[in-house]
């Protein structure tokens, strides 16, 4: 009787502590695996740069969450968060400043390269000899004339017959939310990178920043077959010039 009583208050103690214990705590992120690459202003590839997001390690909340490039500028960042700025480890090559990715899963970034240190900026140094000739002051006579003012011209950038206002309002008519981004709950920022050529014409398209699923496609289709641009003008002839447009893709509730 005494045994029987003791395993039914052993059994009650079990119960009550596992009414009173707190349940397990469960963490959610909404994380994204980010890739792309990493070039200099002359297109090279940027090798063996570190760059880290703000998202941190879940065993070390100290640490984040990083990466480096290859030898290609390759990077792919894991566990990134959906709205991130990526930083860059110091540099005395490149400026790296912050980048700020909004939901993209593949980006290409560009780092402008550190100007040339002076090192004798504030103390020149100076070299000395004895001169062996009087110096002499030229002397100089100005003449002003119009003659050749008519070569001069104005500089302007590239520009949509119409206006840039008319192009992001047909880019807003004739773009669509492609089905298959829907379908998967893609959502983020799309940068398309383009040269307008000489004649007016868009080419040379470049993804710089995707979220796959006909995003990127559909908006380069729509660029392609809009009416074609006033070229650049430098020093009066017509130039080729780089032009980028960013698109966001929103999925609202509603």
């Amino acid at each position: 009787m005494r045994l029987f009583l003791c395993a039914m208050m052993l059994l009650a103690s079990f119960k009550l502590l596992a009414q009173t214990s707190k349940p397990d705590t469960i963490i959610k992120r909404d994380t994204i695996n980010l890739r792309g690459y990493i070039y200099d202003r002359m297109g090279k590839p940027i090798r063996y740069i570190g760059l880290q997001s703000t998202n941190t390690w879940m065993e070390a909340p100290s640490w984040h969450l990083g990466t480096m490039t290859d030898t290609t500028g390759y990077f792919e960042l894991k566990g990134a968060k959906f709205n991130d700025t990526l930083t860059f480890e110091e540099s005395v090559l490149y400026n790296a400043v912050p980048v700020y990715n909004k939901g993209s899963r593949y980006m290409i970034i560009y780092l402008t390269s550190l100007p040339p240190i002076d090192i004798t900026a504030q103390n020149p140094i100076a070299i000395t000899a004895i001169r062996k000739r009087k110096k002499v002051t030229p002397i100089f006579n100005v003449t002003y004339s119009t003659a050749n003012i008519d070569k001069f011209s104005f500089q302007a950038p590239p520009k949509f017959e119409g206006g840039n206002e008319r192009f992001i309002e047909l880019i807003k008519q004739q773009l669509h939310y492609p089905q298959k981004a829907i379908d998967n709950n893609i959502e983020g920022m799309v940068t398309v990178g383009f040269l307008i050529e000489r004649d007016g014409f868009p080419v040379n398209f470049k993804i710089l920043k995707g979220i796959g699923y006909g995003c990127e496609e559909a908006l380069i289709n729509i660029i392609k077959s809009l009416p074609h641009w006033r070229p650049a003008i430098e020093t009066g002839r017509p130039v080729a010039a780089a032009q980028t447009v960013s698109v966001e893709f929103i999925l609202t509730d509603k």
